[in-house]
């Protein structure tokens, strides 16, 4: 008998799994993408105009004038998207789209690795039906690439049960170094990934594998300070950081008397000088009056894990032309026509949907982080670490925001598949499973 010349294999599970996943990530996503209309806001406006330079062939620029004021990585990616297609406001949602796409695929392989099947498709479900998340895909925000790679690095990892390959790790180094340059905050993580990494059994590679995680990391940023160095006079990831930390870490002013802090983007001097004198006072008030420093503490906590309807009236704000700081205009709910307007005051009107999905989601996911480490699960130490990291380094050193959260969202989402897989399973009286829970 003849063998046929073309066989045709049928996709693997894993294929067909991250396909679903991938699809109901779109759907979710897609009518928020096609009916409100849209608008830059705020680091989105940044974001996109020097993207939109970078494509230009006139580098990391904006108004005119080399910047380094947000990282590069994320306008560095744009760029290249918009130097094929042109920049425009679709591109960007387009490339939302694809990009919580792959953070879902990503995600349930990671959760596949902690605890099978079950496990990754529910993790996937839940970051694709998310709706707390659903609503970033409006904007240019760079989590949107700085999650699949942070999903790299804890995939790269965590691909052996003792210490990665060195090879493995190398790669990992990479991702993260690019990670860093998608968002600054992420600078401390080779340091304490690598720590972690010396953790690891045996103990005569995991000194290895760290020293090439800190090294390579630090090689792929090393070339984007040294141009900061000779073009912008100053070796920075960004020069945004005085900024950031002088919004709370400052006395406050009496009630009546609070003055507007504006971006120092007119030129590349202005950003240089305003990030060196606001990190200084920043750093001052820290020193000098620690206790009210600390005292602010639980408040940017509280707020840096709390819902608030931001995302939703941010669909409501526009801005156009060349300056990032001019134009903005609000548009009433009300006044918001056709389908987008319903899914906004839909929105609007069941705040109690995101805010049930929002604290449930935390509060049984981080017993589901903590159950997960004591039953050694994989991957479930290097999650936890990495969520606690950016709380306590969010709440002691920047401003409680909710949407700093959703950088480390997608991992929780890991455990918590694991502990609703289990609990599926002895609810079903599934033996097999249960004895795997128990032992």
């Amino acid at each position: 008998m003849r063998r046929p010349l073309l066989t045709v294999r049928r996709p693997s599970g894993v294929a067909v799994d991250i396909s679903v996943g991938a699809a109901v990530s779109v759907l979710v996503r897609l009518p928020w993408v096609i009916f409100v209309r849209h608008g830059l806001v705020w680091d989105s406006t940044y974001y996109f105009y020097s993207a939109k330079s970078i494509a230009a062939g006139h580098g990391y620029a904006i108004n005119g004038h080399p910047t380094a004021f947000l990282p590069v990585g994320w306008p560095a990616f744009l760029g290249g998207v918009f130097a094929l297609t042109g920049p425009s406001i679709w591109t960007v949602l387009v490339v939302n789209l694809l990009l919580w796409a792959v953070i879902t695929a990503l995600v349930y392989l990671l959760a596949r690795r902690v605890g099978g099947r079950a496990t990754g498709l529910i993790a996937a479900l839940i970051v694709a039906t998310s709706p707390t998340l659903t609503l970033y895909v409006l904007r240019a925000y760079s989590e949107a690439l700085f999650i699949p790679l942070l999903l790299l690095v804890c995939l790269l990892l965590t691909a052996e049960r003792g210490t990665p390959k060195l090879r493995t790790t190398a790669l990992a180094g990479v991702c993260l170094g690019f990670a860093i340059l998608v968002r600054s905050t992420a600078t401390p993580l080779p340091v304490i990934l690598s720590l972690w990494l010396l953790l690891r059994r045996p103990m005569r590679e995991s000194w290895r594998a760290a020293l090439a995680l800190c090294a390579v990391s630090a090689a792929v940023v090393a070339p984007w300070i040294l141009r900061n160095e000779l073009v912008m006079h100053a070796p920075v990831l960004s020069t945004n950081g005085g900024f950031t930390l002088y919004l709370t870490d400052r006395p406050w002013p009496p009630h009546g008397k609070h003055t507007v802090l504006m971006w120092a983007i007119a030129s590349a001097r202005d950003e240089v000088q305003q990030n060196l004198h606001l990190t200084h006072l920043a750093e001052s008030y820290m020193l000098h009056d620690t206790s009210k420093w600390l005292e602010a503490v639980p408040g940017k906590f509280i707020n840096l894990m709390s819902w608030a309807p931001a995302p939703i009236l941010t669909a409501l704000h526009f801005q156009h032309g060349p300056h990032p700081l001019l134009g903005a205009t609000f548009t009433p709910p009300a006044s918001v026509p056709g389908p987008g307007g319903t899914l906004i005051r839909g929105g609007l009107d069941n705040t109690w949907i995101f805010r049930v999905w929002h604290y449930a989601f935390w509060t049984v996911g981080g017993v589901a982080m903590l159950l997960a480490l004591w039953r050694r699960k994989q991957a479930a130490g290097l999650i936890l670490l990495l969520v606690l990291f950016w709380i306590v380094f969010h709440s002691v050193f920047f401003f409680g925001d909710a949407r700093f959260m959703i950088s480390v969202t997608p991992l929780v989402a890991v455990p918590l598949a694991w502990m609703l897989a289990r609990g599926l399973a002895m609810f079903r009286g599934d033996t097999e499973e249960l004895s795997a829970y128990l032992n």
